[in-house]
């Protein structure tokens, strides 16, 4: 935990931001994808409520062509002692395909492709058959779709929300838009880790707070060794097939960038790795390039 601000480490920094969410919020969720930093922000928050004798919510939006690993380690997660509610999402969304010109989309849990899909679907989970999501079309894009539930789920408590979200600012200059650039977002108590959702350019009473915005990739497994937190082990795979700690990702496979790492799939979970190769058009191609 190397970084000081105000004589305070970044693990402390986090915490403080935690429990300011939970002093100020009755209704809180937290978005996780199974990844490193989401993993570590929703242990931390875990650690806080029980703390301070309180309950939040999880939106994991299930992609499908996923690592075996990252679905291991969300149900891990899932056993979480304060989590009231854990959305589990596997809705039939739009996602990239830059590995064809033919197929730049492709939809995953998509109905028709069933015989196709890397997985199959999770008994728990919300999908067509039992969505309480009325605004939802089949083929909504991601980032559409997650504004879509934080104002439904504002709604559906008609108070202020808070929703944590586990970027970190060292990882793109857009992520260190989103939390330096003041002019133009409004933010919660004037915290510039907070900034007020839009919704077709109206703001909803939904902050997304991101407490974890100045740690860097080390802060991250320091804590996870330091609290003995759990962790999605394909990074352990990961790092033994050579790939550093900056390197490592975890996204749907099709990605402008995400597809230059599909061998990786070749080499930690074989089995997966043919499924992705079959689930959409022309990624068969790739193999004999990787």
């Amino acid at each position: 935990m190397g970084k000081k601000y105000l004589e305070k480490n970044v693990l402390e920094a986090a915490l403080e931001r935690l429990h300011i969410m939970f002093e100020n919020f009755n209704n809180i969720y937290f978005s996780v994808s199974g990844g490193k930093d989401s993993s570590v922000m929703v242990q931390l928050a875990n650690k806080v409520a029980k703390e301070m004798n309180k309950k939040f919510d999880v939106l994991f939006i299930d992609l499908e062509a996923q690592y075996s690993h990252t679905i291991q380690h969300i149900e891990e997660l899932k056993q979480l002692s304060q989590i009231r509610d854990f959305y589990h999402i596997t809705l039939p969304m739009a996602l990239r395909n830059a590995v064809s010109v033919l197929q730049p989309k492709w939809i995953c849990w998509e109905e028709e492709s069933k015989h196709l899909w890397v997985r199959d679907m999770p008994k728990d989970s919300i999908n067509m058959k039992n969505c309480p999501f009325p605004w939802f079309k089949k083929g909504e894009e991601f980032e559409e779709f997650t504004i879509q539930f934080a104002n439904w789920y504002q709604q559906k408590y008609q108070e202020d929300v808070a929703c944590g979200i586990g970027i970190r600012t060292d990882e793109s200059i857009n992520r260190f838009r989103t939390i330096a650039y003041q002019k133009h977002k409004i933010t919660f108590k004037d915290y510039h880790w907070t900034t007020k959702l839009k919704l077709n350019e109206k703001h909803i009473d939904v902050y997304n707070c991101y407490p974890l915005y100045d740690w860097k990739t080390e802060d991250i497994w320091g804590t996870v060794s330091k609290l003995d937190l759990k962790f999605n082990y394909v990074y352990e795979l990961m790092y033994k097939n050579g790939l550093g700690i900056h390197e490592q990702r975890l996204c749907q496979p099709y990605g402008d960038d995400q597809k230059n790492g599909l061998n990786q799939f070749k080499a930690l979970e074989y089995n997966t790795w043919t499924k992705v190769l079959n689930r959409v058009n022309r990624c068969e191609f790739r193999k004999y390039l990787l």
